[in-house]
C-alpha cells in the first residue's frame, strides 16, 4: 500500500515536488489548515504541515524529517496583511483572517502583540469587503489587488527584523510507525526535485505561472515569480533550522 504523502496546494510547494510521482507515495494536495487536520486524524502518513501545528497529538504521534521546509530568511511575499492603517492602529478595528492558515496567523499575532501590544485574535472578524485589514497566505495573497489598503506588511520581513532568524512556515513530518520506511526515499526524492528546479528553472517558473492561473484566474508575471521563488528556502543548514524550529517550541505554550 502507497504511503499518503500531503502537499500544499500552492505554488510555493512546486520546487520540493519538481521530481512527480514518488515511488512507494500517494501525493495528497491541500490547503495548509486542511493538511494540519488530516494529520491530526492520523489520516496522511507523511506530509508538509505548518509548524506551528507540530505540538500536542501530532508532536506525539508524528516526527519532523529534518532541514526540509518551506522557510524564508526575509520578504515571503506570499504571507501578508494588507491594512487601511498602520499595525499599530489597529485596536478597535475589524480584521479578516484566512481560514487556510495554521502558522502565519499565529506568527503575525506573537509579532504584531510584542511590537504593538495588539491581539489581532481579539479584533472582530469581518469579511473582506467589510474588513480593515486582511491576512492573506499562499496564492491568495499573491493575487490578492491591495486597493484600499494602503500599509501592506510581509511576515517573513517582519520575522527576521524582529528575531534575526529565518521563519519556517512548514515542516515535513512523518507517523511514527511509518518514518524509517518514509524518511530516506522522501529526503531522495526532495533533493531530487530541488535539483531538477535549479536546473530547468524557467521551465518550472512556466508551470508555476500556469497553474497560478489555474488557481487564481489571473496572470503572474515570470519576473515576479523569479523573486518569490529566489525569497523562498526549501532546506535550512542544521543550525538554522533548529534555531527557528526550537524557538517556536520554546515560547509556543504562553505566546502563541
Amino acid at each position: 500500500m502507497a504511503h499518503r504523502l500531503g502537499k500544499v496546494s500552492y505554488i510555493n510547494s512546486l520546487p520540493l515536488f519538481c521530481a512527480g510521482s514518488v515511488d512507494g507515495f500517494e501525493i495528497v494536495p491541500e490547503h495548509p489548515a486542511r493538511l494540519n487536520a488530516l494529520v491530526g486524524e492520523g489520516a496522511l502518513d507523511v506530509s508538509l504541515i505548518s509548524r506551528w501545528a507540530y505540538s500536542g497529538e501530532i508532536a506525539k504521534n508524528y516526527r519532523v524529517l529534518p532541514r526540509y521546509c518551506i522557510a524564508s530568511d526575509g520578504d515571503v511575499m506570499s504571507v501578508k496583511i494588507f491594512s487601511k492603517c498602520a499595525l499599530c492602529e489597529l485596536e478597535g478595528k475589524k480584521i479578516f483572517i484566512t481560514p487556510e492558515t495554521g502558522t502565519s496567523s499565529r506568527a503575525f499575532r506573537h509579532v504584531i502583540r510584542k511590537l504593538h501590544g495588539i491581539d489581532i485574535f481579539a479584533l472582530e472578524r469581518a469579511e473582506i469587503k467589510d474588513a480593515d485589514a486582511v491576512l492573506l497566505i499562499g496564492n491568495r495573497a499573491l493575487a490578492f489587488a491591495p486597493s484600499p489598503y494602503a500599509y501592506r506588511y510581509d511576515l517573513g520581513a517582519m520575522w527576521r527584523e524582529t528575531y534575526e532568524m529565518p521563519m519556517i512556515y512548514a515542516v515535513f513530518v512523518a507517523r511514527n510507525d511509518a518514518y524509517d520506511a518514509v524518511a530516506g526515499p522522501l529526503s531522495a526524492y526532495l533533493d531530487e526535485s530541488l535539483e531538477l528546479f535549479r536546473k530547468k528553472r524557467s521551465d518550472f517558473l512556466l508551470r508555476a505561472q500556469r497553474d497560478f492561473l489555474a488557481y487564481s484566474g489571473m496572470d503572474i508575471g515570470m519576473e515576479t515569480l523569479d523573486r518569490y521563488y529566489n525569497c523562498l528556502i526549501y532546506k535550512l543548514g542544521r543550525g538554522d533550522f533548529e534555531k527557528s524550529f526550537n524557538f517556536v517550541s520554546e515560547h509556543g505554550k504562553e505566546d502563541f
